[in-house]
């Protein structure tokens, strides 16, 4: 049996061994921790204490490039205290910021004083151009005796109408009834004075087959233009009774009422108008062409035939006619005036 001096001993040893290992363990741990902390690279800081906010990545406004972000963020060392002009939109981000002095290209605020603008000299008008002197007018001759212009053409006239009005001469009728006062007017300006009579003729089975209205002077006398006024009024294609079954018409008739009208005896130049569509009955042509030829054998008598519408027949007739009568033949121009004066110019 072992005395227990030595077991203290032995117990002692191990107690000193066991924590001199640990301490050597410790010590080898904390020398590799140092190692890795050494070669692990410094963490920066921020200077900015955690509470403090970053200047926030505003884009810059267009009009003013060197304004920047937003004053509000006192610890951004790159906001200048400054903002737009008052004539440029606002930033959205620094609605409150001043007036910006640094915007030299836009317009200028309103307190700042516009600069005067400069009077320009006026600029004298240029002196008028004198005109050219007139070339000397030559001296005054004496001037060769004026001869009066003849302005008559024609010598004092009779006109007698004679004037189909049958059913298909309505619109002829009317047109005389309308245009002869205009026909008055020209003709005084033709000649120095005009007489006008009017013979009309139906079929020769109708009553009347004419109707009759002398020659009248018209110049100068209102009293005869309203009468024969008032005859053409009274015309009409129904005035005459009977039947009318053929194309032939009572020109014998008329004719011979034309011709043993009431002339003016001072007046030589007398002139017949037949007006019509149709032509004489076949047992009654020559007989018209021989009243015909009988007014015209006297000096400035004739018969003019104005032919209305294209019928072979009817325009054969009367270029017959006023062959024999020794007048025109006129086929229709539209107008009783004109049909007029191509009869007696």
């Amino acid at each position: 049996m072992k005395s227990p001096t030595t077991l203290d001993n032995q117990i002692s040893t191990s107690a000193i061994d066991l924590f001199a290992s640990g301490m050597g363990a410790f010590m080898l741990i904390a020398l590799v921790f140092m190692v890795m902390f050494a070669a692990t690279p410094k963490k920066e800081v921020p200077d900015t204490p955690q509470g403090a906010m970053e200047c926030p990545q505003v884009p810059e406004c267009p009009e003013c490039p060197e304004v920047a972000p937003c004053p509000q963020v006192p610890e951004c060392p790159e906001c200048p205290e400054v903002a737009p002009c008052p004539q440029v939109p606002e930033c959205p981000e620094c609605p409150e910021a001043e007036p910006c002095p640094e915007c030299p290209e836009l317009a200028p605020c309103p307190e700042i004083p516009e600069m005067p603008v400069p009077i320009l000299p006026s600029i004298p008008e240029p002196a008028p151009t004198p005109e050219p002197a007139a070339p000397p007018q030559p001296e005054p001759q004496a001037s060769a005796p004026t001869v009066p212009v003849q302005t008559t053409r024609l010598p004092d006239t009779d006109l007698v109408f004679m004037i189909d009005t049958t059913s298909s001469m309505r619109a002829e009728i009317d047109a005389l009834k309308r245009e002869l006062h205009i026909v008055v007017e020209i003709l005084e300006r033709l000649m120095p004075t005009v007489g006008i009579g009017v013979v009309t003729f139906n079929d020769r089975r109708q009553n009347p087959r004419t109707r009759h209205y002398p020659v009248r002077r018209l110049t100068g006398d209102e009293q005869a233009m309203r009468e024969i006024q008032r005859f053409l009024r009274s015309i009409s294609v129904n005035n005459a009774a009977g039947p009318n079954p053929d194309i032939p018409e009572a020109v014998l008739a008329a004719l011979q009422d034309a011709t043993r009208t009431s002339f003016r005896a001072e007046v030589k130049n007398r002139v017949i108008f037949v007006i019509t569509d149709s032509y004489a009955y076949r047992d009654a042509e020559a007989d018209t062409f021989r009243v015909a030829q009988a007014f015209a054998s006297v000096e400035g008598q004739r018969v003019c035939a104005v032919h209305i519408r294209q019928s072979r027949d009817s325009e054969k007739y009367l270029q017959r006619l006023a062959e024999a009568g020794g007048g025109q033949f006129v086929p229709d121009r539209g107008s009783i005036l004109a049909n007029l004066l191509a009869g007696l110019l």
